[in-house]
């Protein structure tokens, strides 16, 4: 009797497990759903959104550089490079912008911030910074260049007091104004590597069925069990 019970606590855990994957990815492709149905470019009147894709011309701050730190890219260490960016038409309100990943210095120190000195056209998606646990409190007090353990947009607004502290924008492309033909992140050597998802659906969906199936093949056992087991007692 207590075979049975533990028997069907575990397939009703399996199959908990398998539901919430299953949801996950539900969640995943309407999420990238969202993100697809916004590629065309807006501009910055009126209110924005998570996931909203922009385009607008400006100047980044280069002198306030922001390094995320502890990011990998195909195995190598390295950070994140955000930038405030002030747009021409919108002079009053700055945006922090994902420009990408940079290897980390052999000594492990800060790469040397791109100078970005000209006019650009940055096009990019509206997000909000990733929720990331750290072992101990950052101060709200920066040096600059910062070098931070996760983006808290608060801290960063209240030493650029100009700053957006809701959004944040990862960039997709930037074009210098006076060289449109390259490709101004390749160009400043930043990697752009930010995704809507980390773990697309299809994953989701497919450790849903694993579970599903090891909830299967654990109802199959324990039934052919009982039914040996019974077997033997009429004997």
């Amino acid at each position: 009797m207590g075979f049975l019970i533990l028997t069907v606590v575990v397939v009703l855990l399996l199959v908990k497990l398998s539901h919430w994957q299953w949801t996950r990815g539900e969640q995943k492709a309407q999420h990238l759903a969202q993100f697809d149905t916004n590629q065309a470019p807006r501009s910055l009147s009126g209110s924005v959104q998570k996931g909203q894709y922009l385009a607008m011309d400006g100047q980044f701050r280069p002198e306030f550089a922001v390094w995320l730190d502890n990011q990998t890219h195909q195995g190598q260490v390295g950070y994140r490079l955000f930038l405030p960016f002030i747009p021409s038409q919108q002079p009053s309100r700055w945006w922090l912008v994902e420009l990408g990943w940079m290897a980390a210095p052999a000594l492990r120190t800060l790469p040397a911030v791109p100078a970005l000195a000209s006019r650009y056209q940055l096009s990019g998606f509206i997000d909000t910074p990733s929720k990331r646990v750290v072992l101990k409190k950052e101060t709200a007090s920066h040096k600059w260049p910062a070098w931070v353990q996760r983006i808290d947009l608060q801290a960063l607004k209240a030493q650029m007091p100009a700053l957006e502290a809701q959004w944040l924008i990862r960039a997709e492309k930037l074009v210098d104004v006076t060289t449109p033909s390259r490709d101004a992140l390749a160009q400043a050597g930043v990697t752009p590597v930010w995704q809507p998802v980390v773990m697309p659906p299809v994953k989701h969906y497919g450790y849903a069925l694993q579970w599903a199936l090891m909830a299967l093949a654990v109802s199959i056992g324990a039934g052919i069990w009982w039914y040996k087991t019974k077997q033997r007692e009429a004997v």
